[in-house]
């Protein structure tokens, strides 16, 4: 993976204060953990499969405050929240992504992760209007989207996933004078 494509890289610690700030708190009175990375290094967040049984996850052992990599955390979260995220990728990194992330997921029944990124009705590149990178967006279809995370990601039928498209104006963008865009929103929950 090239410098371009992890966003994650060079955070810092001030955006954190910045929201502390904003929101008038402190880290005492909301200490909220934060793990900055790369999802895509494993160092960040291990590879594995996803787990499919509560006793595969090991005791903790450890404070949250004290995490420098979400690896620990794997098998724990029953919620994960991802949105404005997955399409900054390509289909490939895309599917390690979700891959990633799916291991941190609770094998518990109800454990989901949601979110709402760019999507399509047919798979493929929204042309419309480029990434800050220079490179056409890639986007998924509800459908697609489904397969991903139901056969490839999990096992098949261990996940119900929902998803759905909503177009949205986007004078932000720099797109095509009469270009749609369309946010897809969507759920993996596990049975």
């Amino acid at each position: 993976m090239t410098e371009a494509h992890r966003p994650a890289d060079g955070v810092m610690i001030a955006f954190w204060n910045y929201g502390h700030d904003l929101f008038k708190s402190t880290p005492e009175s909301f200490p909220a953990a934060f793990v900055a990375g790369d999802a895509f290094d494993p160092g960040i967040i291990r590879p594995r499969e996803p787990f499919y049984a509560p006793e595969e996850a090991a005791p903790l052992g450890q404070p949250l405050s004290s995490l420098t990599s979400l690896t620990p955390l794997q098998g724990r979260l029953s919620v994960i929240h991802a949105s404005s995220f997955f399409h900054l990728f390509d289909e490939a990194e895309q599917l390690q992504l979700a891959r990633q992330v799916a291991t941190l997921l609770s094998p518990t029944p109800g454990s989901i992760i949601f979110g709402a990124h760019g999507g399509q009705a047919e798979k493929g590149f929204w042309k419309e209007a480029l990434k800050n990178s220079g490179k056409y967006m890639f986007c998924h279809s509800p459908e697609t989207w489904k397969e991903l995370w139901d056969g490839e990601v999990f096992k098949k039928g261990a996940v119900k996933v929902k998803a759905g498209l909503h177009e949205m104006e986007r004078k932000d963008l720099f797109a095509a004078p009469g270009s749609r865009f369309y946010v897809m929103w969507w759920s993996v929950t596990r049975l």
